[in-house]
C-alpha cells in the first residue's frame, strides 16, 4: 500500500503521474473521482507521441462552455505514487489556464486499485 500526506483543506488534492508514451512525462493531476477518464492537456498527448487529431474514438464531455466531443486515446502507462496501470484510456483535451493542474487523475485509472482518501488524517492510501 502506498500513502501519501494530502492537505485536507487543501482545494484540490493532485498528485504527480508518469505517463508513458515515447518518452515518459510527469504530468501535475488532480484527483478527479468525478471524471470518467483520465484527462491529459493537447501539448503533452503529443509530446509523449500520440496523435489525438487522428483518434477515432470521440467522447463527449462537459465544459464550462457546454458539451464538446474530445479524441480518447490509450497511453501505454501511467504510474501515480508507485502504482502503475497499463493500456490507460484518456480524453485529450485543454483545462483552463487557470487550472492548478495539468490534467486530471480519474476513474480509467483510479478504479483499478483500492482508493482511500482519509480527511481526518490526511492521507491518500493506494493498493
Amino acid at each position: 500500500m502506498t500513502t501519501y500526506r494530502i492537505d485536507p483543506n487543501a482545494p484540490v488534492i493532485t498528485v504527480y503521474a508518469e505517463i508513458e508514451g515515447v518518452i515518459i512525462a510527469r504530468v501535475k493531476m488532480a484527483l478527479d473521482t468525478g471524471a470518467t477518464y483520465v484527462l491529459i492537456p493537447w501539448d503533452i498527448a503529443e509530446t509523449l507521441g500520440y496523435d489525438p487529431a487522428y483518434s477515432k474514438q470521440k467522447v463527449d464531455i462537459t465544459t464550462a462552455s457546454g458539451t464538446e466531443k474530445a479524441p480518447l486515446i490509450t497511453v501505454s502507462r501511467i504510474s501515480v505514487l508507485g502504482k502503475e496501470a497499463r493500456d490507460v484510456p484518456c480524453i485529450v483535451h485543454d483545462l483552463p489556464e487557470t487550472s492548478r493542474v495539468d490534467g486530471l487523475l480519474g476513474l480509467s485509472f483510479l478504479r483499478r486499485f483500492r482508493v482511500c482518501l482519509d480527511f481526518q488524517e490526511g492521507i491518500l492510501e493506494i493498493e
